[in-house]
């Protein structure tokens, strides 16, 4: 099944350069690539988290479904169906709760922080937020269904999911009142009161009709998440919300309200509250378009790799698969932070360290294990190495120490 999906991944980074090239032909400022080089390392970091968390809830569904169920489904194609409506309408629940429950928001946030609203955004998921779905999906098998039916459903699911992040798709007419489609989808991401907590389902549109919460989109959409927010740090749009939680539950007066905050809505305070305020949005300096082109090569260079590492993992040890991981999430969310102006002091040391870091990491497993499947990382991190020490970095890098700091939005 992973091997399946890392088959897929070149189909939607290919979806994404299409959607860009259209939006660049008709320069209508639906791509920034600042947002889209955050989308794509949040992606990575939460593909390699999936081979962990993927197998975590296969094994505990296997368990659960050897000795805890309570019907026998014979394995035909009605326990496909039965199985799809049973995990669409769980997947309702599970993110209606993940938008009102403040610890699941945490996990969800990263998703809705974007102002952008392109095929790229559907890669930009926190992996908290696959934790978080093993304790919903894992008592699924108690009904009898099949534990890698669930899992493939669940695939299929998050394959329609990705697809529905674009403006480009208009109304599909009757569709409209039975399917949840991109229209109905670019009304959940809105911030405009009107779309505020609507539109939850992921593939029919019953549930949103059943339970209150539909709505078509009938006004031009505002997206991204009303809490200030810069996007230029991976690890901050997947832990931000996290550290604001901590922050408020160390505030909080009593245990009441401390155990409140992580399970009543967001937007709930506990009354004559001293919680502390959202974090107030930061200027920066952007990078130069030396070290722009620097980092996005070095992003395309990971995404090949991550490609690669799900292709052959089976052929991998566990140090080798916990290696390239490491290696990937750390290059992804630091060329990410280059790129969108994060990383500014002493760049060419820095990365420099992480690479001759790197390097020794991959030559001492590729001495303990006699690994062939390293070898391109290590070629990798050599060029890399000496792209780093051009001049013109360096000289870039100076040039921009002098530059004026601007305000995060038009920064992309």
């Amino acid at each position: 099944m992973l091997n399946l999906i890392a088959l897929l991944i070149p189909v939607f980074l290919l979806l994404v350069l299409a959607e860009w090239y259209v939006s660049y032909k008709r320069q209508d400022n639906r791509y920034a690539a600042g947002n889209t080089v955050m989308n794509l390392a949040i992606g990575a970091i939460d593909q390699v988290c999936s081979l962990f968390y993927f197998a975590l809830l296969y094994l505990v569904m296997d368990y659960v479904y050897n000795h805890f169920r309570f019907i026998e489904l014979q394995n035909n194609w009605k326990q496909w169906v039965i199985a799809y409506i049973a995990v669409d309408f769980l997947s309702y629940w599970y993110h209606r709760l993940s938008h009102r429950v403040n610890i699941l928001w945490a996990g969800h946030v990263t998703h809705h922080s974007s102002e952008y609203f392109n095929f790229s955004n559907g890669f930009r998921t926190s992996f908290f937020q696959g934790i978080n779905r093993v304790l919903f999906w894992a008592f699924l098998p108690v009904f009898g269904f099949d534990p890698l039916v669930l899992v493939i459903i669940l695939k299929v699911s998050g394959i329609y999911d990705f697809l529905l992040h674009t403006e480009y798709i208009p109304k599909l007419g009757f569709l409209e009142k039975i399917l949840i489609t991109p229209s109905l989808h670019r009304v959940h991401h809105g911030k405009n009161e009107i779309y505020i907590d609507k539109n939850y389902g992921s593939t029919f549109l019953i549930w949103d009709q059943v339970f209150g919460t539909y709505q078509e989109e009938t006004e031009t959409v505002r997206y991204g998440i009303k809490s200030p927010y810069t996007d230029n740090n991976p690890f901050v749009a997947i832990g931000h919300h996290y550290q604001y939680l901590w922050k408020s539950v160390k505030a909080a007066r009593s245990w009441p309200d401390k155990i409140k905050i992580l399970f009543m809505p967001p937007e709930w305070k506990p009354e004559n509250s001293s919680l502390p305020g959202l974090p107030a949005l930061q200027s920066y300096i952007p990078a130069s378009s030396y070290v722009k082109r620097y980092a996005f090569f070095q992003i395309i260079c990971c995404a090949v790799s991550l490609i690669a590492m799900l292709v052959v993992k089976n052929f991998l040890s566990n140090p080798e698969i916990m290696l390239c991981s490491g290696i990937i999430v750390m290059s992804m969310a630091n060329c990410a932070m280059i790129y969108n102006g994060n990383i500014r002091s002493d760049f060419a040391r820095r990365e420099s360290a992480r690479l001759v870091f790197g390097l020794l990491l991959i030559c001492l497993v590729m001495f303990i294990y006699s690994s062939i499947f390293l070898a391109p990382l290590l070629f990798f991190f050599l060029g890399s190495l000496i792209l780093i020490r051009d001049r013109r970095m360096q000289e870039d890098e100076a040039e921009d120490e002098d530059g004026e700091c601007i305000d995060p939005h038009s920064a992309n």
